[in-house]
């Protein structure tokens, strides 16, 4: 569950879960873990956020014209 004194998990741990739910082919099934796994580490949803995003940015590379 949530770590009381805000101290976040190791981050390859919230990662490899985070791979784990994007590899679920059923999308409704791959909501209800986002939102699951949302409700139980709600301090760790902006640092996942943040990883996301940022693995988006990487994948667009400089093909900018």
């Amino acid at each position: 569950m949530c770590h009381a004194n805000g101290d976040m998990r190791d981050p390859e741990t919230i990662e490899t879960e985070l791979m784990e739910i994007s590899a679920i082919a059923d999308d409704l099934v791959k909501f209800e873990r986002i939102v699951a796994w949302c409700g139980a580490h709600p301090d760790e949803v902006p640092f996942a956020l943040h990883q996301l995003m940022g693995r988006r940015e990487r994948g667009r590379g400089t093909d900018e014209a």
